[in-house]
């Protein structure tokens, strides 16, 4: 049976220098909920830099509002995101959240630099953030059980899960931007890869890893994280301070220097 995404280019926006006189190619992939649109203020600061840095849009996603099947798979997202990479040569990955979980896939078959920001572990969701998930918004919980998308347009919820020095004008905008995401992708990251079905299996690289873990993470606890470092073979660093989306509440531009280092150590 086809996938959703099978027959699909990948969807890429790009910003700095032609690739002939580009530092480096960057792919930044986001996570759940999200669009290439959580990434500008950043992705403009590493074309700044010198660095071709391409930006992949998932269906569904962005400006681009469509629904898509419930079956579609965090695997189909990975899919797109493994074949955006490979039209890019060697790229320097970095992953948010979801997207960090599909740069792991992604480590399966090919040994590329990357960063992971927050990632979601292949593991998925920690069982006590799961609970706290459950008894705190069991309605939207509760929806990928009857085959239904998770959308989160609370933005008290959003406040508290990913963000949280935000003003209620920032939160809004952001909250508007989010897409929904199907039943099945909800499944996978809240249950079924705790269960072992579809973990990535990356295997060792020489090339540099990093994992960032928030410190304020409501969903993915640094302690996790630091777990999942030792699993990749990642260097650990954790930033007080942040939640879950953390380049959107870095004042102090602390990803922004942490990812021009490790960009400028691999020139």
């Amino acid at each position: 049976m086809a996938r959703p995404f099978e027959s699909m280019r990948p969807v890429l926006t790009r910003q700095g220098p032609p690739p002939e006189t580009a530092r480096r190619e960057v792919l930044l992939i986001y996570g759940a909920w999200s669009g290439v649109w959580a990434w500008d203020a950043l992705a403009q600061d590493l074309a700044a830099e010198g660095y071709g840095v391409s930006l992949i849009e998932q269906p569904g996603h962005g400006a681009d509002r469509w629904d898509l099947p419930s079956l579609t798979s965090i695997h189909d997202y990975a899919d797109l995101s493994r074949r955006a990479a490979a039209s890019l040569g060697r790229p320097v990955l970095i992953g948010h959240s979801l997207g960090g979980w599909q740069v792991q896939k992604i480590w399966e078959t090919v040994d590329l630099p990357g960063v992971l920001l927050a990632p979601l572990p292949g593991s998925g969701l920690p069982w006590r953030s799961f609970l706290k998930l459950n008894l705190s918004y069991p309605v939207q919980m509760s929806r990928p059980l009857r085959g239904l998308p998770v959308e989160v347009t609370d933005p008290a919820m959003a406040l508290r899960v990913l963000f949280k020095d935000l003003d209620e004008a920032a939160v809004a905008e952001h909250v508007r931007n989010l897409a929904p995401e199907p039943a099945l992708v909800c499944l996978q990251m809240a249950l079924l890869l705790g269960l072992g079905f579809g973990r990535p299996r990356p295997k060792p690289g020489r090339q540099p890893r990093v994992l960032v873990a928030p410190e304020l993470d409501y969903l993915f606890p640094p302690s996790t994280q630091k777990k999942l470092a030792q699993q990749l073979g990642a260097r650990y660093v954790e930033l007080e301070g942040l939640p879950h989306e953390l380049y959107l509440e870095d004042r102090q531009g602390l990803v922004k220097a942490l990812l021009l280092d490790f960009l400028g150590e691999l020139d």
